[in-house]
């Protein structure tokens, strides 16, 4: 088993066990070491939470956004430097009428280790304020997160405004959250659907990976 495998399979497995300490660790080492940030995130701590079920899925991400917060404080330049093939900023926000932050949390913290360029609007975000944020000449992408299906008009209306604003050919826009689902993507013009984070960062990374 080479170096890599092994240091992947215990992220995993601390990520599997909630093991803060060996989170902590492993990250931390991964980091240092050089791996690949999204071999960390797909084949280390998504397969880890896969296997600890929704219970799982809701006390590792509120780890992993601490622990990844105090692992990448030190290391950020250094990924950074390391991608800066990354073309853009990303601007996430949850919708008008919403107030859920959990995925849309842990998109930012997961992008943020990656050395991605992301500004967070927080939640209950209007139209227009997606708008003016996506004024700056370095925004190329712009995800949305809904929760609640009784606001994914908010959705509609935030890409008919970009549009009207003369933005929208201009960015690529990704929703996601329970809410949403790929038949709302197809019926408001956007142009992917995350069923969770970690679909949603592989999409982006490539976006922005071959965004001039």
């Amino acid at each position: 088993m080479s170096k890599d495998v092994d240091l992947i399979s215990r992220i995993k497995k601390a990520v599997s066990y909630l093991d803060v300490e060996g989170i902590r660790e492993t990250l931390g080492e991964a980091f240092k070491s050089g791996l690949s940030g999204v071999d960390i995130v797909v084949e280390g701590i998504e397969k880890g939470i896969k296997r600890t079920g929704d219970i799982g899925l809701i006390v590792t991400a509120a780890i992993l956004k601490e622990e990844i917060d105090k692992v990448i404080i030190d290391e950020k330049k250094k990924i950074k430097k390391s991608t800066q093939k990354f073309s853009g900023k990303v601007i996430i926000g949850t919708v008008k009428g919403d107030v859920h932050d959990l995925g849309k949390n842990i998109m930012v913290a997961l992008m943020e280790g990656l050395g991605i360029d992301v500004e967070d609007l927080g939640v209950d975000t209007p139209p227009n304020i997606f708008v003016e944020k996506a004024k700056l000449s370095d925004v190329k992408v712009i995800a949305l997160s809904c929760l609640l299906t009784i606001t994914t008009s908010s959705i509609k209306q935030t890409i008919n405004e970009l549009d009207k604003a003369g933005i929208r050919k201009k960015v690529k826009i990704i929703i996601g959250g329970a809410g949403t689902s790929q038949e709302l993507a197809d019926t408001v013009n956007a142009d992917a659907y995350a069923k969770n984070a970690f679909d949603g960062l592989r999409v982006i990374e490539k976006w922005l990976l071959n965004s001039s």
